[in-house]
């Protein structure tokens, strides 16, 4: 069955780590996908703006913050800011730990102290300085992903006291911190509500640990050559890795294009 819909992660599955373009096989099979009228959206951790104008494709729209965030082209489609009382449990939380907290709001983000493994991991996307002045005023708006840098012991003691929150990662040395509501699965979910599409009617591909419930959703799951084991083992098909053009090899396999 040929998709109506199918959602690709950026970083490890569109593009390289190592590198700022989607390669030029990748972008013209992506064209080929919109000329056969599949539509194509991005779904990431990455806020808004941070998601980068790839040169030679136009996107249908975008699931960002895990699920948190979406929007096509004309305007946001649904939105799911984190519970204040939660983000300040865990602002404390973090303080006791020694931890920052980094908040990220639709426009912009910023951790309230320093601390390398979260500075090394916006670094993965772009190179800011993570640390605001006004981070009291970021706090007022509407924040939908936090993240924490460390390993998987900073998760559980994070989330203590909270009661609206769940942790993904798909990096080893930090967290992102979202509502349980969500995930990318949910994006995905609300974005089929509105197109009016089916479940099975949709394609996914990923390779971190926060692409597993996408894969495990959609109707054909695809993971990356490069993706972590338990990703594969949850995917439908594993293709080749990022570097050797993956999603046109799983395309093909698939007559897709």
């Amino acid at each position: 069955m040929i998709p109506k819909i199918i959602f690709f992660d950026i970083d490890g599955t569109l593009k390289s780590f190592s590198k700022k373009t989607i390669a030029p096989i990748i972008i013209d099979t992506l064209n080929k996908l919109k000329k056969k009228d599949i539509k194509i959206f991005i779904s990431t951790g990455r806020p808004p703006f941070m998601i980068p104008h790839f040169e030679g494709i136009e996107f249908d729209g975008y699931i960002c913050f895990n699920g948190s965030y979406c929007y096509d082209n004309q305007q946001v489609l649904f939105k799911h800011p984190i519970n204040k009382s939660d983000i300040k449990q865990v602002i404390s939380n973090g303080k006791k730990m020694g931890l920052p907290i980094m908040l990220s709001g639709a426009k912009r983000f910023g951790a309230n102290f320093y601390n390398k493994n979260l500075s090394d991991y916006v670094k993965i996307s772009k190179d800011v300085d993570i640390v605001i002045d006004d981070y009291d005023d970021l706090l007022e708006e509407d924040i939908f992903q936090m993240m924490a840098g460390g390993r998987e012991e900073i998760d559980l003691p994070l989330l203590e006291n909270t009661k609206t929150l769940k942790i993904v990662r798909w990096w080893d040395r930090a967290n992102d911190i979202i509502s349980k509501e969500c995930g990318k699965s949910q994006g995905i979910k609300g974005i089929l509500d509105i197109y009016h599409f089916n479940r099975e009617e949709t394609m996914a591909f990923g390779d971190g640990g926060n692409d597993l419930d996408m894969l495990e959703y959609a109707g054909v799951g695809i993971a990356m050559g490069n993706a972590m084991d338990h990703v594969k083992q949850a995917a439908d098909y594993v293709t080749d890795d990022v570097d050797h053009d993956g999603i046109y090899t799983a395309l093909k396999h698939f007559h897709i294009i």
